[in-house]
């Protein structure tokens, strides 16, 4: 198994910070922090994630 790292970005202005989980070359964010970056709802996160499983992307339980 590879080692996972966690990655610290900020912006220029300094405010935004999200905690970024790097494994197996895999971005990992909850959903506060695709909030956070994409600057959206969490509603809207909610609804793009349930998309993502429904077309089979990605496995729920994964």
């Amino acid at each position: 198994m590879k080692e996972s790292n966690i990655v610290l970005y900020e912006t220029e202005d300094g405010l935004t910070k999200i905690d970024v989980k790097l494994e197996d070359e895999n971005i990992w964010l909850n959903q506060e922090q695709l909030v956070l970056l994409f600057q959206s709802s969490k509603s809207n996160v909610s609804e793009h994630i349930k998309n993502i499983f429904n077309e089979g992307e990605l496995i729920e339980s994964s």
